[in-house]
């Protein structure tokens, strides 16, 4: 059976695989990149590419090397160069002596090129449509969950030995029932865990850029490292809700793209690619909502985010709410990180003190 690489989305790979089982191939996925595929896509890209390319060039190069046949990446409209990722990627493959076939997920019609190529039969791809779609639902719920719990408890790791054991069953259940039946054991999963009662976390939003966002490598596991400092996070790219948006089933939400848009119009009225319109939006939303602070993410000379960074900083001062600019590339130290946050949210804990 040929295999298929999808490039790495954090926790959403578990869905994103379910999605390809209708196509007749072995998905070949991880939940993050490695350090060695890291080091493979910087030694393989131009020196000024962002973090983003050179993850997924090299997951690309692991794929090949590996013996994998197919490849699918994200397309992009706008001004983001993401657009052009495939089309690079696979010269940079071939150029290398790879034979990995790449699609891309356009949007020149009907069906993707994937599914023309593949053809799979309507009913086989609904099931495997609808097993994806609601494990990445589920995910999004598991994400919440332990977002909240991290920052509260009592022994230090218990939430994410709880979300690796989840995940770990989430990817065994293999129909809707099971996979339903997972969802609503949930809350019992990460009530168990042990919290300090009289704590009151931070409440910190992260904005960005989405591969960023989502890779625990990219972002030397961000979100786990705020947890662990008291910090109660909520990591704005929710995949669940960026596939409403781009099916334009989020009509009326506070998170569809016309909702965006109109948050986001005083200070950015022109979109610049990327989800650099969505960042502003919900940096106006973390203040209004009182959020103790803001971190803006995104890869060192990524054009859309780098772009918005002075309408962040007019953003922050506008609605007195402290917004961190972090920066990634190969190069970034997990300490060095560490570090830089601490430091935040010592600054923060201060602020909330006065106030």
């Amino acid at each position: 059976m040929p295999s298929l690489a999808i490039e790495p989305w954090g926790n959403y790979s578990l869905g994103l695989a379910a999605s390809v089982e209708c196509l007749g191939v072995t998905p070949w996925s991880l939940t993050s990149v490695t350090p060695e595929i890291l080091r493979l896509g910087a030694e393989a890209s131009p020196e000024f590419s962002c973090l983003s390319f050179k993850a997924s060039t090299g997951y690309f190069i692991k794929a090949a090397m590996e013996g994998v046949e197919y490849g699918v990446m994200v397309n992009s409209r706008g001004t983001c160069r993401l657009r052009y990722y495939r089309m690079l990627q696979e010269k940079l493959l071939k150029e290398r002596g790879f034979n990995l076939f790449m699609f891309g997920l356009g949007f020149d019609g009907f069906k993707p090129p994937i599914i023309r190529y593949f053809d799979p039969s309507i009913i086989s791809f609904i099931r495997s449509g609808s097993r994806a779609r609601l494990k990445i639902l589920t995910i999004d719920v598991l994400e919440r969950e332990a977002w909240a719990r991290r920052a509260i408890e009592l022994n230090p790791g218990d939430t994410t030995r709880a979300m690796d054991k989840s995940l770990l069953d989430l990817d065994h259940s293999r129909t809707l029932p099971e996979i339903r039946a997972f969802r609503r054991s949930i809350k019992e999963r990460f009530q168990n865990i042990p919290i300090n009662p009289h704590c009151t976390p931070l409440r910190v939003g992260l904005i960005g850029e989405a591969t960023v966002l989502r890779d625990r490598c990219l972002n030397q596991n961000l979100e786990e490292s705020l947890g662990n400092l008291g910090v109660d996070v909520r990591n704005f790219f929710l995949m669940g809700e960026e596939l409403r948006n781009i099916f334009n089933l989020s009509f009326g939400s506070e998170n569809s793209r016309a909702a965006l848009r109109k948050l986001a119009k005083p200070y950015l009225g022109t979109p610049v690619g990327g989800h650099a319109m969505d960042s502003v939006a919900h940096a106006i939303r973390c203040a209004r909502e009182g959020y103790d602070g803001v971190i803006h993410v995104a890869p060192v000379g990524c054009m859309p985010e780098v772009s918005i960074r002075p309408i962040l900083r007019r953003v922050s001062q506008d609605y007195k709410i402290p917004i961190y600019e972090c920066s990634f590339d190969e190069h970034t130290s997990h300490v060095g990180m560490v570090t830089r946050l601490e430091a935040f949210v010592d600054v923060l804990n201060e602020r909330k003190r006065k106030q």
